[in-house]
């Protein structure tokens, strides 16, 4: 299958040239045409800023040190900002985490709107705004002449996330990246903006990376997953490898710290000791090791990335001596 996107060995720094750090680890990473790639990982990852390198949509202090995007055959970062503003909404859209704050507070939806759509597309302003309505009343929002009037703040949360996803489709957009599309969203209307979502990605055949905490989505949307830690790709897989034989110790603890509706009623959820570490750049081995208890003197060492097979890469020395199925990873008694 063809390639949309391609991300090689990217670094992203933020800082100065005397107090720059590395955040993400020269990561590696495609997307394909018509397909749902997940990020999944804790906060401090890394996630959001590789998905909003793509767009170059980094603060003044973060940058692409090292690596390209490619999107087709075009290099991204290589182009001028009036020649990414022809991709940012038409070719690759974002739909961000917190909608109040994306919006604009002192115009209407349907100001936002009619401008976005107009800066896509050859339109009269009538035109923009009859298609605005258009895409209010395909996001599931009832009276869509009204609400194009109202302001971002006289819209709840579900209704302002409708309305970031009309946004991000007001374009021919052929990827779409989601970070986050359900934060501070109770779960009923979280299911109905993934539910939107899927079906619109579905329907017009867009490749999608979804940006998530949340491994009962991954499970639900992705058709391939990546698992990332401290700055690092540690694990990639279809999304049945990844479920039915996690490799890396990270995601296998992500798993188990999960609810299930097949978990019995007497099994109790496990929980990740430790935090996310700060300044993960300067640890040379597995960025892992202090929350892995099955640590031991080669993940002292830097952990290369291996295929163990059907496209499944892992970033873990042991990984050979991994068996998830049997709950047999290594003795114990070897872990330090």
């Amino acid at each position: 299958m063809e390639h949309l996107l391609d991300i090689n060995s990217l670094a992203i720094g933020f800082g100065d040239r005397k107090t720059q750090k590395i955040f993400t680890d020269y990561i590696d990473f495609h997307v394909k045409k018509g397909e749902v790639l997940g990020i999944v990982g804790e906060s401090g990852c890394g996630k959001s800023i590789t998905a909003l390198s793509i767009m170059k949509l980094l603060s003044k202090q973060g940058q692409t040190v090292d690596g390209k995007i490619m999107f087709h055959d075009t290099e991204l970062g290589a182009l001028t900002e009036r020649e990414l503003d022809k991709f940012r909404g038409d070719k690759i859209s974002m739909i961000f985490q917190d909608s109040l704050a994306s919006l604009n507070p002192v115009f209407t939806i349907g100001n936002q709107l009619i401008e976005s759509i107009r800066s896509h597309h050859k339109v009269s302003r009538k035109e923009a705004k009859a298609r605005a309505v258009e895409l209010i009343r395909q996001m599931g929002i009832a009276d869509p002449e009204k609400v194009i009037k109202k302001y971002p703040h006289e819209l709840s949360g579900g209704m302002r996330q409708r309305v970031m996803i009309a946004m991000a489709l007001s374009g021919d957009a052929e990827l779409l990246i989601a970070d986050e599309p359900t934060t501070a969203l109770d779960v009923t209307i979280q299911a109905q903006i993934m539910r939107l979502i899927k079906r619109i990605q579905k329907k017009r055949k867009l490749s999608m990376i979804l940006i998530t905490h949340d491994i009962g989505l991954i499970a639900e949307m992705a058709d391939r997953v990546i698992v990332m830690y401290a700055g690092q790709i540690i694990e990639e897989a279809n999304v049945y490898e990844i479920f039915e034989h996690p490799t890396h110790p990270y995601p296998r603890a992500l798993l188990d710290a999960t609810p299930s509706i097949m978990d019995t009623g007497d099994k109790q959820l496990n929980s990740i000791k430790g935090v996310v570490p700060e300044n993960y750049t300067e640890i040379i081995g597995c960025r892992f090791a202090d929350r892995c208890p099955y640590a031991c003197k080669d993940c002292a060492k830097a952990q290369a990335v291996s295929n163990i097979g059907n496209e499944h890469f892992v970033r873990c020395q042991r990984a050979e001596q991994i068996d998830i199925a049997k709950q047999d990873i290594f003795p114990m008694e070897e872990a330090v």
